[in-house]
């Protein structure tokens, strides 16, 4: 199946171990964001996949590019500017201290686009499933109008949309991704999400063990409204000792599937959710057992969290032995 992933690449600062920022002398380059994660996942894990987007034309833009190329995604479709690269800094947390990320992402090149620039007919053809995130639509009122416009032109040529939620309150107002997300729901195949995101976007305060149970009420209530195939979220919960537990559920209008809970130490949880949205993507591009593909993303999402970083190159048969009722070697050798 032939997948394009429609983002912005953005370059990744992270301090060493567990430093704060503001402790930090030395930042890590690298290169991330939402759909650079999927897309590398998903190549990794056997799909052919493009990248659509508009990025610099520096070094920085061609150093992302370059990267998305290394990990065998088709860069042909991206656009390139004079506008600058978007940033993020990265801090990893541990115990009780959580993982911040700093944006800065104003004037960039997506930031800077025009919804005109992105050719659907040319960027369409012979793609099989259209990907992207809430991201990419929270970026200006610009890329709103192309991703309808994106999603418009899917529908008319009976393209797979899958949307990771991947709400961001640093980047709109929940009452205006909520209606952004209404007006793309009624041309998304496939919502996919985490407990962040749900719980953000709608402002909830529950108690951690509710969280599933409440993320489950909330996705199963947008099939009376919206014309979704199929719904699944992950529910990541870590304690103070840096312990995790991940749960997930894949919801259709034919019935529900809900995952084993997989526990891990981790290493650092940011990504999990986006490793999560690719190998569920990629077990569904398999059509494989949904029983199978939402424990296969869980899972997926478990290992991530034992990886640091955001890129996580974790292939299927890495993921699917570890689903195996069978003993495991410790060592790989």
């Amino acid at each position: 199946m032939n997948i394009l992933c429609f983002g912005e690449p953005l370059i990744r600062l992270a301090t060493t171990g567990y430093e704060r920022l503001e402790d930090a002398h030395n930042l890590e380059v690298t290169y991330g964001g939402g759909e650079t994660v999927v897309a590398a996942s998903l190549a990794s894990q056997g799909e052919n996949v493009a990248f659509a987007s508009k990025v610099s034309a520096n070094r920085l833009g061609t150093n992302s590019l370059m990267m998305l190329a290394r990990c065998g995604v088709d860069t042909s479709r991206v656009l390139r500017s004079n506008e600058r690269m978007g940033l993020y800094y990265s801090e990893r947390g541990r115990s009780i201290r959580p993982s911040i990320v700093t944006y800065d992402r104003s004037g960039t090149a997506m930031a800077m686009a025009s919804h005109t620039d992105f050719d659907w007919d040319r960027m369409l053809n012979g793609v099989d499933l259209f990907f992207f995130s809430g991201v990419t639509p929270a970026i200006s009122e610009e890329m709103y109008m192309a991703c309808k416009e994106g999603l418009y032109a899917c529908r008319g040529r009976g393209i797979h949309v899958v949307c990771d939620l991947n709400y961001r309150s640093t980047m709109l107002e929940p009452s205006v991704a909520l209606e952004r997300m209404h007006q793309l729901l009624l041309n998304i195949d496939e919502l996919i999400a985490s407990e962040d995101d749900i719980l953000s976007i709608t402002s909830a305060s529950i108690s951690r063990g509710e969280t599933f149970d409440y993320c489950h009420t909330k996705l199963k209530g947008l099939f009376l409204d919206y014309p979704l195939r199929e719904a699944c979220f992950v529910v990541r919960q870590s304690d103070r000792y840096d312990f995790g537990s991940f749960r997930g559920a894949l919801l259709t209008r034919d019935g529900e599937y809900l995952s084993k809970t997989q526990r891990a130490a981790i290493t650092d949880l940011s990504s999990s959710g986006s490793i999560f949205a690719a190998s569920m993507v990629h077990a569904q591009c398999c059509k494989w057992d949904p029983q199978f593909c939402i424990d296969y993303a869980t899972m997926a999402s478990a290992y991530k969290a034992t990886v640091a970083g955001d890129l996580c190159f974790a292939t299927e048969t890495e993921l699917a032995s570890l689903l195996a009722d069978t003993a495991q070697p410790s060592i790989r050798q």
